[in-house]
């Protein structure tokens, strides 16, 4: 599995982002050799931190039109 930098993860579609995710927690169910576990465990900590902003954002913006409307 290639590694993915920072810039790439940004601009992936949510749909990705959670395919890539569950690919690396089944890999990491599998992986022994620690180099390995360790750069997937690396790169599944950006993708899940990139998927809770987006979360974050999404709440942060409904948030923002229900207050808007009834203002």
């Amino acid at each position: 599995m290639r590694k993915l930098n920072i810039d790439e993860i940004a601009v992936m579609s949510d749909e990705e982002l959670n395919t890539k995710s569950s690919k690396i927690r089944n890999l990491l169910s599998y992986r022994n050799r620690s180099e390995n576990k360790k750069h997937l465990e690396i790169e599944l900590c950006y993708i899940q931190r990139e998927i809770t902003i987006r979360e974050r954002r999404k709440d942060a913006h409904s948030r923002f039109l229900r207050n808007r409307r009834a203002s």
